[in-house]
């Protein structure tokens, strides 16, 4: 591991035969860190990842993936973002500038109203799956309940209200308050060389300078905690009870683990068979004692400043 001079960070795996080599750029930026004002950019950034400008642009990144028979991601979360991709070694320096390209360079005009529209229809495809799955918004206004309409408790794909705020000026502003250099952890496996992926890396990003981190801090999420009821056109009612446990970086997240397994399995009784709870002694005595009960899942969520415990619990709406 390499921490270069102006804040990035390098991490490099090698592997003793031959195969493909897989990178990727951490990011310690997510859905958290929007306000009501940039809601739905980290939505946006994930629709037009690969419309690039600077050295490649769309069709360019489309066939270098082809080409190279590898592959190109980004997935986000509340608190990270995480570009990743393989090709086989010849095609690393191409497919790493690519990597580059997507995860650090401001959006375009195009690009912005290109995620506006797939931004939209994002929030359309939710609305009509969630006809078919009313529990489909359980996690988000978990954390919604748990958090407020900030910090975590931010919706994953963005409020739809702030839609029509979407454009280059905001993504492009989102991006430079979000991801500077010590934020991101590029990381590589199958490299023979680590001080070679290094010398890359300089080369690629030495130009950028480094920036007052100090000043991009996230804000700290506040457990506010509280009840939240909505009513669904199912036979089905879905109760969840949870409370704040710890984040990350504490002693006990492991009793929370051991607490997770105790009871984090037993879901989908009707299936019955191994491996469904149906042996734990915890869920073996709610069955017992509620035979109306038809699934248990525990939650076990860890932040970098927080954390949720509880338990999820399903059955015939004549039972509530």
């Amino acid at each position: 591991m390499t921490t270069l001079s102006n804040g990035f960070t390098v991490l490099t795996e090698s592997q003793v035969f031959p195969g493909a080599v897989h990178m990727g750029f951490l990011i310690d930026v997510g859905s958290r860190d929007e306000t009501h004002e940039t809601s739905g950019a980290m939505l946006a950034l994930k629709n037009t990842y690969l419309k690039t400008l600077k050295h490649t642009n769309e069709t360019i990144n489309y066939g270098m993936i082809q080409m190279s028979g590898g592959d190109m991601q980004m997935d986000f979360d509340q608190e990270r973002t995480y570009f990743k991709g393989h090709c086989i070694e010849y095609d690393v320096i191409d497919m790493f500038q690519m990597m580059v390209d997507i995860a650090l360079e401001p959006r375009s005009v195009l690009a912005a109203n290109v995620a506006k529209y797939k931004n939209k229809k994002t929030h359309d495809l939710h609305k009509h799956l969630h006809k078919y799955d009313p529990n489909s918004e359980n996690q988000d206004l978990l954390l919604r309940t748990a958090y407020g309409y900030n910090t975590l408790g931010m919706p994953r794909i963005g409020l739809e209200h702030n839609l029509e705020n979407i454009d280059a000026r905001l993504l492009q502003q989102f991006i430079m308050d979000n991801i500077t250099p010590r934020k991101c952890l590029i990381v590589a496996s199958g490299i023979k060389n680590h001080k070679e992926y290094v010398d890359l890396v300089k080369e690629r990003l030495g130009e950028l300078l480094p920036v007052p981190e100090h000043q991009y801090q996230r804000t700290s999420a506040e457990y506010i905690g509280g009840e939240y009821r909505t009513w669904t056109e199912s036979p089905q009612t879905n109760i969840t009870v949870a409370f704040e446990s710890v984040p990350w970086n504490s002693e006990d997240v492991s009793a929370f683990y051991v607490a997770n397994t105790l009871i984090g399995n037993a879901t989908n009784f009707s299936s019955g068979g191994p491996g469904k709870g149906m042996h734990c002694r915890a869920i073996t005595n709610l069955m017992g004692r509620y035979n109306f009960v038809d699934g248990v899942a525990a939650i076990n969520t860890h932040f970098s400043d927080s954390g949720l415990f509880g338990i999820t619990i399903e059955g015939p709406g004549s039972h509530s």
